[in-house]
């Protein structure tokens, strides 16, 4: 069934549970995460906020286990698991910031008083999505009110800190400064993945201008487009190719002066971390998942067919993403 029947069904549903309750009366909270890496990191303000208005209840996190790692050492969460099986057996609080029809079945039948969904809110705000944080805050905003909020870095393991550093001395030298450049050139749809003879041209330039290294990053199923970018970058990008988790990988990222990519992840992971950005985007919708730190820059060229499905292209010879220049990328590292 498509995700929009789902949010219908959802936003009919809480409609049968109160959307506030008195913080004395929760003492079991259920937030459904199901979702991929930038989601995950555009959420994670919504698991404190929910603990400072409930300070005393215990919240269980359901989530993908890939994604677990991010906030395994997040202080607001008292279970993280990845199996509905694992959930409570009944919840004061149910949120849905991302859930699937079992999950909705399930909180039929385990939420006590209240229902939070992000159907609801992806409703009133059809048309007209803002930045994926301030949707996420939305959907709890009915319970915790107009308590303030504000993003903080992931926090990571510190035994993933010390992994990181272990990689980049292995990958540079001694690490001592954050004196290079992540770039990460992969992206879950092909539509998004800007060429990568392009970001081979950036890394070199940079690296003959600012002596700025790169970090080329991505996993096993990017190696191709890693390992060419690498070669064709004449000795000014390393590879690293990770099956690491992805507290490693946000702890390799939060060390960079600068990470270039394209809309993905990681980039929100750069985000989230304060690392100043440059973002690459194409078929994505404007606004949602732009980085906020400061400095940041963001290249996007909207054309009449955006949002589309990011799997279908109307225009397969001059993609929405290929309308990006290398001196336009090369531009915004000299403002």
């Amino acid at each position: 069934m498509s995700e929009k029947l789902l949010y219908a069904a959802n936003m009919l549903a809480s409609k049968c549970w109160r959307s506030q309750i008195s913080s004395e009366k929760i003492q079991e909270i259920v937030v459904v995460k199901w979702d991929e890496i930038g989601d995950m990191v555009t959420a994670v303000h919504v698991f404190e906020i929910i603990k400072v208005y409930a300070p005393h209840a215990r919240l269980t996190l359901l989530c993908k286990p890939f994604v677990g790692s991010l906030i395994s050492a997040n202080p607001h969460i008292d279970k993280i698991v990845h199996q509905t099986s694992e959930l409570p057996s009944r919840a004061d609080v149910w949120v849905e910031l991302r859930g699937t029809w079992e999950t909705f079945w399930l909180s039929l039948w385990r939420t006590k008083k209240v229902r939070l969904d992000r159907g609801r809110v992806r409703f009133l705000q059809r048309g007209q999505q803002p930045h994926e944080r301030i949707t996420n805050f939305r959907i709890v905003e009915p319970l915790v009110g107009d308590l303030a909020w504000s993003v903080k870095p992931l926090i990571i393991e510190e035994a993933d800190k010390q992994t990181a550093q272990s990689v980049l001395i292995e990958l540079l030298g001694e690490v001592n400064s954050t004196k290079f450049m992540v770039v990460h050139p992969g992206g879950r749809s092909l539509l998004r993945r800007w060429p990568g003879s392009r970001f081979a041209e950036v890394v070199k330039k940079i690296y003959k201008k600012q002596g700025l290294k790169s970090v080329i990053i991505g996993t096993p199923d990017e190696s191709e487009l890693i390992k060419s970018i690498v070669q064709d970058s004449d000795g000014a990008g390393v590879a690293w190719i990770t099956t690491s988790t992805l507290g490693v990988f946000a702890a390799v990222i939060s060390r960079a002066e600068l990470f270039l990519g394209n809309e993905s992840g990681p980039l929100q992971i750069a985000d989230a971390m304060g690392v100043k950005s440059v973002a690459l985007f194409g078929p994505g919708v404007k606004d949602v998942f732009y980085p906020q730190t400061d400095e940041s820059k963001i290249i996007h060229h909207i054309l009449d067919c955006n949002p589309c499905d990011q799997i279908h292209c109307s225009r397969p010879n001059n993609k929405c993403i290929d309308l990006i220049e290398v001196t336009e990328v090369l531009n915004t590292f000299t403002k």
